[in-house]
């Protein structure tokens, strides 16, 4: 998405497992990808991710990351 076309933002992300970790859901991104995602593109913290492909039940980046520690170097920069 990036390399070849430069974008980065992302609307949606749907992660699919072979096997459910600990609990329900369809699994989530992992720390280490929600932070590229987040710095990727602020706006990525408004990205849907599904929570639980039967139920349809979508959470926001921002709902897993809150009070992330980038936004105060985002905010001093503007």
């Amino acid at each position: 998405m990036y390399a070849n076309g430069g974008q980065t933002v992302i609307k949606r992300l749907i992660v699919f497992r072979y096997c459910l970790p600990y609990g329900g859901g369809s699994g989530m991104p992992c720390r280490a990808c929600r932070e590229f995602f987040m710095q990727l593109d602020l706006r990525n913290q408004n990205m849907e991710i599904m929570a639980d492909y039967d139920s349809r039940e979508t959470v926001t980046l921002g709902n897993l990351i809150p009070n992330w520690w980038g936004m105060e170097r985002y905010e001093a920069q503007t």
